[in-house]
């Protein structure tokens, strides 16, 4: 888990000269982040009465989306490296439950979610930390694990323009790590001019849980 600390710093900066919320996060707009939840939501066939698990939670972004669209699941849990953002969506989501955990350094995760769901938490990770968290959110996933990542086959309109922070994945590698494990995989990158691509892993004898 090479340079697993590094990747916090610049959300770690963020969060302390702008505070806690939609800036700490590192998105470039509140429309492509609520873009890319309706993308998670339907490749993954609805969330509705599922139990997710949301890795780099941030301020509660994705339970706030849902709620706004009268989605109710039967459990949630967010998870975040940093403790502003945490204490951040406990005191706006109060419906909710977060926990403030780095899942770089984390060896489990906690269990007994359908969905495991990663939306931009990727992007400043190296290729051993993105690695090492896929396989936990793997593990902890009872019925599919969905991520996005900012990917190496860009459309034109991207591909020479700074990331800061960010850093793209080799998109052939991460549908092979995730094909390594499951055959039901799909990759959705038909969005935003493939800046980024989102892939959903299916367990084959998965059943989700009520």
């Amino acid at each position: 888990m090479a340079d697993s600390i590094s990747h916090l710093d610049a959300y770690r900066v963020a969060a302390r000269e702008q505070g806690p919320g939609f800036a700490a996060t590192l998105w470039g707009s509140p429309e492509t982040q609520s873009l890319r939840f309706d993308i998670i939501d339907n490749i993954c066939g609805g969330l509705a009465d599922t139990r997710v698990l949301d890795l780099g939670c941030g301020d509660g972004a994705l339970y706030q989306w849902l709620g706004e669209r009268g989605t109710l699941l039967a459990a949630y849990l967010g998870i975040d490296a940093l403790d502003e953002q945490v204490r951040r969506a406990r005191e706006v989501h109060a419906g909710a439950t977060f926990e403030h955990l780095d899942i770089s350094m984390a060896s489990t995760l906690p269990s007994g979610f359908d969905w495991v769901v990663i939306s931009g938490t990727l992007n400043t990770m190296d290729d051993a930390t993105t690695l090492h968290v896929l396989d936990l959110a793997w593990d902890a996933a009872a019925v599919g694990l969905v991520f996005n990542f900012l990917s190496d086959r860009p459309g034109l309109k991207w591909q020479s323009r700074p990331l800061g922070p960010a850093r793209r994945h080799h998109l052939p590698k991460l549908m092979a790590w995730a094909l390594e494990r499951t055959p039901l995989v799909a990759c959705r990158q038909d969005y935003l001019d493939g800046h980024d691509a989102t892939l959903i892993m299916h367990r084959s004898d998965a059943t989700t849980l009520k």
